[in-house]
């Protein structure tokens, strides 16, 4: 080569030297050897390792648009598995129950265990609360632990049925935002679940709206405001036999001794009478404590009224018939002596007629 380089012309030893010097770097290359060399004044060539690392310019996608929101409030499926129920109490206007709630939804940014509340609750609390978005739609559940204010009847008492609620409210959104819809078919009450005294009847759970009397600062309302609930009610009837004799027993002792100045002779026993009269009503006032601190106050008249009203209302007949006699037995001791077995017959009737009758209407609602 190179002696052909020498006998050639001057006007080819230029592209032969550049086609030997391509040579040269081509061998160079394939030994792995740096490939730069500057041959001639502005004749450099790249490394071949670069040429090959120079990535290739692709086109970069453009970023996919962000999901819409969606429109109207977020329908939130609601329902409730109660666990346990107890700590039954009607002068404290309570109970306490124990139950999973679930929530259903499609917002990602919604979390309903951190906003919605037991409304009728003094003490609640909240664990497990859990997530799961695997199954196509946002699962979120947690087990809640409750003292429930309860507004009891106490008409019948203790034959009364009663109607417990659970109520579930999103505290922080109204029902343009948020709508919450009861699971009705999934709520239901544990098997295992025993209330000693009382027979669970059956579980609803409904959803509604309530409209409140303020706007809470909204200045986008006007006076009211409405947000959405879930309300599951407890239907539960009382085993209200063996509670009526133990706590009315004071009520009927009272009875009882009134009835038994009616057969004394005033002649012989009018200060035993007299006694046993005084003896009624400390029973039945007795009584009275008893079942007052049982019981809240009531605006209607109740079966535990009658009972207290009749009990008293005997105890005072057998009073007065004494004081009649007072004045009967001497004038006319056969008069006094009808007049005092009209009393104790009328007495009797009237005790046991009223309460039976209120008893039995109690049994039957």
């Amino acid at each position: 080569m190179v002696a052909t380089l020498r006998s050639s012309s001057p006007a080819l030893r230029r592209p032969l030297r550049m086609l030997a010097l391509a040579l040269v770097l081509l061998g160079m290359s394939a030994l792995g050897r740096p490939a730069i060399a500057e041959t001639e004044p502005g004749l450099t060539m790249a490394p071949a390792s670069e040429a090959a690392a120079a990535p290739a310019t692709e086109p970069t996608a453009a970023p996919s648009p962000a999901p819409a929101p969606p429109a109207g409030p977020i329908s939130v499926k609601t329902g409730l598995f109660i666990t346990q129920l107890y700590d039954f109490d009607m002068a404290k206007r309570s109970f306490t129950a124990t139950f999973w709630a679930w929530f259903l939804h499609n917002d990602e940014k919604y979390n309903p265990t951190q906003t919605v509340e037991i409304t009728n609750a003094k003490t609640a609390t909240a664990k497990f609360a859990g997530l799961d978005a695997s199954k196509g739609v946002n699962w979120q559940q947690a087990k809640y632990n409750a003292m429930i204010q309860e507004a009891w009847d106490t008409t019948h008492f203790p034959f009364d049925r009663q109607e417990l609620s659970i109520i579930l409210e999103d505290a922080q959104s109204d029902v343009s935002a948020v709508k919450l819809v009861a699971d009705a078919a999934n709520s239901k009450i544990d098997s295992s679940v025993e209330v000693p005294g009382w027979t669970i009847e059956g579980l609803r759970v409904r959803d509604v709206d309530v409209t409140y009397n303020t706007s809470y600062g909204d200045p986008t309302l006007q006076g009211t405001s409405a947000y959405s609930r879930v309300v599951a009610t407890i239907t539960m009837k009382r085993h209200g036999l063996r509670l009526l004799l133990s706590t009315f027993i004071g009520f009927g002792v009272a009875f009882l001794l009134s009835m038994l100045t009616f057969p004394l002779s005033f002649e012989a026993m009018g200060g035993s009478r007299i006694g046993l009269c005084a003896a009624a009503v400390f029973a039945a006032i007795g009584n009275k404590y008893v079942v007052d601190n049982m019981l809240p106050p009531a605006s209607s008249f109740t079966l535990a009224d009658g009972i207290q009203a009749t009990s008293f209302a005997a105890i005072f007949l057998a009073a007065f018939t004494v004081v009649v006699m007072q004045s009967l037995h001497k004038s006319s001791p056969r008069l006094s002596r009808l007049f005092n077995s009209a009393m104790g017959l009328g007495t009797l009737a009237f005790y046991v007629g009223v309460n039976g009758w209120l008893i039995l209407r109690a049994a039957a609602s």
